[in-house]
């Protein structure tokens, strides 16, 4: 195969575009703490930036102390990147370059995105974004809300990214340790967390299954929710059900 070839792949995009990310992110990052007597090392600069953008949420500095608000934000839009994934910004980027896009990649996006190769992929990943930001928001807002003084709006924000992301970063030096026990902050992290874990195809089968059984959408030709969509749910919901049980188990009953 030729390297012109390769290259024209739409399949190299997503590796391209995520190198780059990282790259740039490192780049930010060690700019961003350059001032500093400890400044970030290039090291710990990409090892943040590939954390934060493939969404590991490990560190190798104290996130909330160690960066400047600059720093933080810049976190904050690699988390974002990395959570949105690879297939909706190369499904993303193939809709915005529509012009260098064949039907044989769109039918491709289609059956990637497990929906019908005729669906409307413009129509589809706005609605992805959307979402992403509505989501996001909400959970911003009553996280802020239930605890006003210990999150800050950009605290908010961060966190509720970085669980809807499941990117696992936290401004705090103990995570959420000053929130055990409490159910009404918890479930919203707990929310976050789920929604964002599912996946995008599947949040939008059981919304739009909602509104048709809500009658806030008309339902012609409804088909219902996939069968796809249907093992995801359940198998996440029985794993964390599974978990739940196990935990309780060993860490509850099990040491007394």
């Amino acid at each position: 195969m030729k390297i012109s070839k390769i290259l024209n792949s739409p399949i190299i995009f997503p590796i391209i575009f995520f190198i780059l990310i990282i790259l740039f992110g490192s780049i930010l990052l060690h700019i961003s703490e350059k001032s500093k007597v400890d400044s970030l090392s290039w090291t710990d600069s990409v090892f943040t930036a590939t954390s934060a953008a493939c969404v590991t949420g490990l560190v190798v500095v104290d996130t909330g102390s160690y960066f400047t608000v600059f720093g933080k934000t810049i976190i904050l839009c690699l988390m974002q990147v990395g959570g949105l994934g690879i297939m909706t910004f190369t499904s993303l980027s193939i809709y915005l370059w529509r012009r260098r896009t064949t039907i044989t990649d769109r039918i491709a996006v289609g059956q990637m995105l497990l929906y019908d190769a005729r669906f409307n992929l413009g129509k589809f990943l706005i609605e992805i974004v959307s979402w992403t930001f509505i989501i996001e928001a909400v959970g911003a807002a009553l996280i802020y809300l239930m605890a006003p003084k210990a999150f800050s709006p950009f605290s908010a924000i961060f966190h509720s990214v970085s669980a809807f992301c499941n990117a696992g970063f936290s401004l705090f030096a103990n995570s959420l340790i000053a929130w055990k026990g409490e159910w009404g902050i918890n479930l919203v992290f707990i929310a976050l967390i789920f929604i964002g874990g599912i996946g995008f195809s599947v949040f939008v089968e059981f919304k739009n299954f909602v509104m048709q059984s809500l009658k806030l959408r008309p339902t012609p030709n409804s088909k219902g929710v996939s069968w796809y969509a249907k093992i995801v749910f359940r198998t996440s919901f029985f794993l964390i059900i599974i978990g739940w049980i196990a935990i309780y188990l060993a860490e509850f009953v099990g040491y007394n």
